[in-house]
């Protein structure tokens, strides 16, 4: 008998065990590691935020914890609060078109051949309704790129051109007719917060954003500068969770204007009834508790040889996710980049859910 009562102690304590393991955030990590591994990815890192904190952070292969890594298109929310700020300051609104948001920058490069794109308002390019089709007519903010980085530096961010490379194409939309994801619509949102406040896009997005939010050493990629406002942010992974603390409740750094906006699906639903609707540069869907859900998806594939800088190539993804009743926001950095973000992405940012659901002992 007494043998019996020490075997059922002993499976006790490693029930109670296994069941604290379970609860750390290490598991996290853990179900990051598996879906690296069942993908096939070898270098990549994660970094998991708690209230704002780093709470873990892990790397494998040639990434480093707390390197500087690029964002890709993570860069959008950046953006995005920029001109969420300007726009509780009263320097912007919503409804502002084209034509006033950019008329020294028009003044200076000429008018575009597709006069309704003058209508386009800040909204309709927050949340990729501008017009732009990148499936029907390529995305004029990446297309011409082959061509310029031949000629021309990738490292300097070359807003005029990109805005006239924009403007020479005709919209192959009605402005504010569907959400259709693009790159130029984030290019000009970046040329109008230049115009507006008269500083580089980079200087105001640190000054202002960045820095008092604690991504302190964020800056635009030396080596591809040119993707500025829609793709060009690099910092650590930790900055990056730092940041993107921003959509939290009540965080200042979002505006009561800008928020109460960015929450309100009207006129921002992406389609399919599944309550997700595109707001500051990242995918938002509302909740009871927390102030809702936040995730972006980030990519860059590039190979040109040779180019004015020598040959260019990169290849990665990255993903970024908060979860607004668990304040927790996880970054991933993986090389090489995701197909898509489909069904692995899915299934990364279910596993990476499931943990930090289950986590109730946090550092």
């Amino acid at each position: 008998m007494r043998r019996f009562r020490v075997l059922i102690l002993a499976l006790l304590l490693m029930a109670a065990a296994a069941e604290a393991r379970a609860q750390t955030v290490a598991d996290i990590e853990t179900a990051w590691r598996g879906w690296m591994n069942r993908n096939g990815r070898t270098t990549g890192s994660l970094a998991v935020l708690h209230q704002g904190r780093v709470a873990h952070e892990a790397a494998t292969g040639r990434d480093g914890i707390g390197q500087p890594l690029p964002m890709a298109s993570l860069s959008k929310a950046v953006t995005g609060v920029c001109i969420a700020g300007l726009i509780d300051q009263g320097r912007l609104a919503f409804d502002t078109p084209l034509s006033q948001a950019l008329a020294r920058t028009v003044a200076r490069v000429g008018t575009p051949v597709d006069p309704r794109l003058l209508g386009v308002t800040v909204a309709q390019l927050l949340t990729h309704r501008a017009g732009f089709d990148p499936g029907r007519n390529h995305d004029p903010a990446t297309a011409p790129l082959y061509v310029y980085l031949a000629k021309a530096t990738a490292t300097r961010t070359a807003f005029d051109e990109g805005v006239k490379w924009i403007f020479g194409n005709k919209l192959p939309l009605p402005p504010g007719a569907r959400y259709v994801y693009s790159n130029a619509a984030y290019l000009l949102l970046g040329a109008i917060i230049q115009e507006t406040t008269g500083q580089d896009y980079e200087t105001y997005c640190k000054t202002t954003v960045l820095t008092p939010l604690g991504a302190r050493g964020a800056a635009l990629d030396p080596a591809w500068r040119i993707l500025s406002s829609y793709g060009g942010w690099r910092m650590s992974l930790a900055d990056y969770g730092r940041f993107y603390q921003a959509f939290a409740e009540g965080n200042p750094a979002i505006g009561p204007v800008a928020r109460r906006w960015m929450m309100s699906p009207e006129g921002k639903q992406i389609g399919g009834g599944s309550g997700v609707h595109y707001g500051l540069g990242t995918f938002v869907r509302p909740t009871a508790e927390g102030g809702g859900n936040f995730w972006h998806w980030g990519g860059w594939s590039y190979d040109l040889r040779p180019a004015f800088d020598g040959p260019l190539h990169a290849s990665y993804s990255t993903f970024a996710v908060r979860w607004g009743a668990l304040d927790v926001n996880v970054v991933v950095h993986m090389e090489p980049t995701l197909a898509g973000e489909g069904g692995a992405g899915n299934q990364l940012n279910g596993a990476l859910g499931a943990a930090a659901r289950k986590v109730t002992r946090w550092p």
